[in-house]
């Protein structure tokens, strides 16, 4: 009889296991057809539509800055959203928002006030998914799926951009269809996944509030990273077509192939060296933060040394290796201060307040490149944060360290 629940036990949780890796998968790619429609949309169609048109940067610019204010501003209450409600009417809701706002953009490309309100609708959609994907994962593969979570969000983004771009060379509006289509796919296969949440709860929205300040309160050691890092990075982004075009000197095609030899980088290294993370303790983990933030520096500081395209192409690549094996550790490190029932909620605040750091740093970037009139203070900038993080996070490790021999 003992024999039998063991086997009926061991049965269960294989089908158990069996049954998340499927639904894990299934979100998977949803994340990926999302950041597709949204890399298609964000990164490339509202960027380049001034040049097929008679809609001003301006627009487009505020048009792009709203949908990550949107998408920052939702993350900060999502958690508590889908706790309160659940995740299908959520999730439901936020699909015919994505759906909708891209399928106006079908009838209305070029009316200003259809691409701003779908900008900031698609923003508020794609919250939900982002959260409940990092709530899905497990502690015990953390590195690991972390890493598929973000191969899926990087790989998304670039194949929607880089389509996107060659299609509208094509015809700037026939193929606008494609985004909508992204999201009804998704939509669809929505229906074949089970979502569970770390629990429910129906509590008043004062008492909510309240814990979105506990959880602020708790979690004030990562802050400075989580701000700081979307900060850093985002800077680059204004001033890098500049960066390639006037100082290197090479044609939009060469400073493509760093942006994609960069992005293979990390997507080849949170495919296959994230899991080692899964695979050792702590101190590896703390080890692969510090020295992350350290290689990123030399990375980005040796960018203000180089002319030479295939020297740039190389950092690229050392970046983008180094930057996949950076964010599954960071991310772990994250997960390590997140109360198990609290997960929703959390992880919502945290990419609210990361949002918020990418929100400022293009910010930051341009107005040293507008002011100095040369990209390297943008670059020095974002190297000494991270030297600042290493330093910061170091001297935390080494903290914790001396607390643990201590008890």
């Amino acid at each position: 009889m003992e024999r039998y629940l063991c086997m009926q036990s061991s049965s269960s949780n294989s089908y158990n296991n069996t049954n998340y890796q499927r639904n894990f998968i299934i979100m998977l790619v949803i994340l990926f057809l999302i950041e597709f429609a949204r890399g298609m949309f964000v990164l490339s169609y509202l960027p380049i539509l001034p040049t097929v048109s008679s809609v001003a940067v301006g627009l487009t610019s505020a048009a792009v800055s709203v949908h990550y204010i949107s998408d920052a501003a939702t993350n900060f209450v999502i958690g508590f959203l889908l706790k309160r409600f659940g995740a299908k009417p959520v999730l439901t809701l936020g699909f015919l928002m994505a759906f909708g706002s891209l399928f106006l953009v079908i009838w209305f490309p070029f009316n200003p006030y259809i691409l701003f309100i779908s900008a900031i609708l698609l923003g508020i959609a794609s919250s939900p998914i982002w959260v409940i994907m990092l709530s899905s994962v497990r502690d015990e593969t953390r590195g690991k799926q972390m890493g598929h979570v973000y191969f899926a969000w990087l790989f998304g983004l670039l194949l929607g951009m880089i389509g996107m771009n060659l299609i509208m060379k094509v015809h700037p509006t026939s193929f606008a269809f494609l985004m909508s289509l992204m999201v009804l796919i998704a939509w669809i296969l929505y229906y074949f996944v089970k979502i569970r949440l770390t629990n429910y709860n129906t509590r008043k929205v004062s008492q909510q509030l309240k814990q979105i300040g506990g959880v602020a309160k708790k979690n004030g050691v990562l802050f400075p990273g989580i701000i700081l890092q979307g900060a850093s990075i985002s800077a680059l982004v204004p001033i890098l077509p500049i960066y390639a075009t006037k100082v290197i000197k090479v044609s939009t095609v060469e400073y493509t192939v760093a942006l994609i030899i960069g992005g293979l980088g990390c997507a080849i290294s949170m495919l296959f060296l994230s899991k080692i993370i899964d695979n050792h303790g702590k101190s590896f983990m703390y080890l692969t933060i510090f020295i992350g933030f350290l290689l990123y520096t030399l990375g980005i500081f040796g960018l203000s040394l180089i002319t030479n395209i295939y020297i740039v192409w190389g950092i690229a690549l050392f970046i983008g290796l180094m930057y996949g094996f950076l964010l599954p550790a960071w991310n772990t490190f994250m997960a390590s201060f997140i109360h198990k029932d609290e997960q929703e909620e959390t992880w919502g605040v945290f990419n609210s307040i990361q949002g918020f750091g990418a929100m400022i740093g293009p910010i930051i970037g341009g107005m040293l490149y507008q002011f100095t009139g040369s990209v390297n203070n943008t670059f020095y900038f974002s190297a000494g944060v991270f030297i600042f993080l290493a330093i910061f996070y170091g001297l935390y490790f080494i903290k914790l360290r001396r607390r643990r021999i201590s008890s």
